[in-house]
């Protein structure tokens, strides 16, 4: 692969056989993988993508709902929803299941993440709980509760003294190593409705972009029953947890960043997703009015990444798919869902003024 110059441009897509929940590229480069509804993870060759994985990792009991790499080696964390919490060696044949916590939560794990020395790896679960866990062993460090309230993010400082998680009302709390009681609170008023019995938590994802600066992705809720929200991004100020910057990333009809990660050169790519077939991929820097690349070409985007050499690949449902059954063969089977795989090239931004 090299780079190309100008925009980025939408490559190869390969198909899937099963929904992906989330895409995450290995630090060596040569794993790409997908947790699935189907309760598998899916390994690709991100080199030589093709509609067969290169293998299938089993084990998992729900959907695998979050995902994440050791930093320095290909050591996949992986959770789902029914809490459980696994860590897996990857070769180039096979995983090796290096250690797993059947129960790690009492249910849904909607949130994992690694920290910067990959000694500690951090969960949150709609049990209201944020846990702590060795990423040598698996054994637990730290439990803390946010106040029985479902947790949807948690992201964990880089000097490791502090982690931090993110409720479905919106509210986030600072937590320090060894403290059972959060040491500060804030809320994002915008990233949570009620409205008509029905509560729409907005928060996605929590990424610290450096020690001073912590990074809210998800979407401003506007109206319940479809996804009617305003995808949003805030850089926030560490420890104060205030707001210092904005980007929303479309109007209401275009729902929530699903997913957000580093672009090389100091950016960010993230995908959206809200009524059926709106879908957008973003390249963009902190203190833009509008990214600087945005392709629209995709329905129901959900995960991003981005490989070694600048390279992105975007995970977005099918074409033509709905939940209710309504599309079939010509046999009246029921055809499902998948999750195409869509890599794109890594383009040249332009040189901000």
């Amino acid at each position: 692969m090299t780079e190309e110059a100008g925009p980025p441009q939408a490559l190869t897509q390969v198909e899937s056989d099963r929904q992906l929940c989330l895409i995450r590229v290995s630090p060596s480069g040569q794993f790409l993988c997908g947790g699935t509804y189907d309760a598998q993870i899916r390994c690709w060759n991100p080199a030589a993508l093709a509609a067969e994985p290169a293998y299938r990792i089993a084990g998992h009991h729900g959907w695998v709902q979050w995902l994440e790499f050791h930093p320095q080696h290909d050591i996949l964390y992986s959770c789902d929803t029914w809490g459980m919490l696994a860590a897996w060696h990857l070769a180039e044949n096979q995983a090796e299941l290096l250690w797993q916590q059947e129960q790690a939560h009492d249910g849904w794990i909607r949130s994992l993440a690694v920290s910067h020395d990959g000694s500690i790896v951090i969960t949150g679960g709609r049990d209201g709980h944020v846990r702590l866990w060795n990423t040598a062993d698996g054994q637990l460090l730290q439990d803390v509760s946010a106040d029985r309230q479902e947790v949807y993010a948690v992201a964990i400082h880089p000097a490791n003294h502090e982690f931090v998680s993110a409720d479905l009302f919106g509210v986030l709390r600072r937590w320090e190593r060894g403290k059972e009681q959060c040491t500060a609170e804030a809320r994002l008023e915008g990233m949570y409705l009620f409205e008509r019995d029905q509560d729409l938590g907005g928060v996605r994802q929590l990424i610290f972009a450096d020690q001073q600066t912590l990074v809210c992705s998800g979407g401003e809720p506007k109206k319940t029953g479809n996804t009617i929200a305003v995808p949003v991004i805030h850089w926030l100020n560490w420890p104060t947890l205030e707001t210092a910057d904005s980007l929303r990333l479309g109007d209401d009809q275009q729902g929530y960043v699903f997913d957000l990660c580093r672009y090389p050169e100091d950016q960010w790519a993230a995908v959206t997703s809200g009524q059926p077939g709106k879908g957008q991929v973003m390249l963009f820097r902190r203190g833009d009015q509008e990214p600087w690349f945005r392709h629209t070409g995709l329905s129901n985007c959900h995960s991003i990444t981005v490989l070694a050499d600048g390279h992105f690949v975007a995970a977005a449902t099918n074409r033509n798919s709905q939940g209710n059954g309504a599309v079939r063969d010509k046999d009246g089977n029921y055809l499902g869902n998948t999750t195409p795989l869509q890599l794109f090239s890594p383009g040249t931004a332009p040189v901000p003024e």
